[in-house]
């Protein structure tokens, strides 16, 4: 399935920026999200090796309905809707590999990733 994951600041605040990703499940609140970016042409300056690191705020669920304009339908043959768009809202917040420029590029004081031994 198909998500928006939308950056915003430490405590939250206005959109820094946002990526489209394929993922099988959707992200809960509270979980770990790294990007580790692939870089199409050529190596990326020692400024960006590094993860983005975010903690999901929120998830806002896009639908639509088909609308058919009647009052009542019958069980089984009533209008089905779809999933338009998940986005996911992520507070930027610092990882182990975290790249320096993500380090920052954070407005204010991020959360850190808990090491874990898994």
């Amino acid at each position: 399935m198909r998500i928006r994951i939308v950056a915003v600041p430490p405590g939250g605040g206005e959109a820094e920026y946002s990526l489209e990703m394929e993922c099988p499940a959707v992200p809960q609140v509270g979980d770990y999200v790294t990007v580790m970016r692939e870089y199409q042409s050529g190596e990326p300056d020692k400024d960006h090796i590094g993860t983005e690191d975010f903690i999901v705020r929120r998830v806002r669920w896009g639908f639509t309905w088909p609308d058919n304009g009647e009052h009542y339908h019958t069980a089984g043959s009533e209008p089905v809707g779809q999933v338009d768009a998940i986005v996911v809202e992520c507070e930027m917040a610092i990882g182990s590999y975290s790249s320096p420029a993500h380090k920052r590029g954070i407005k204010g004081t991020a959360q850190h990733h808990e090491a874990s031994g898994y």
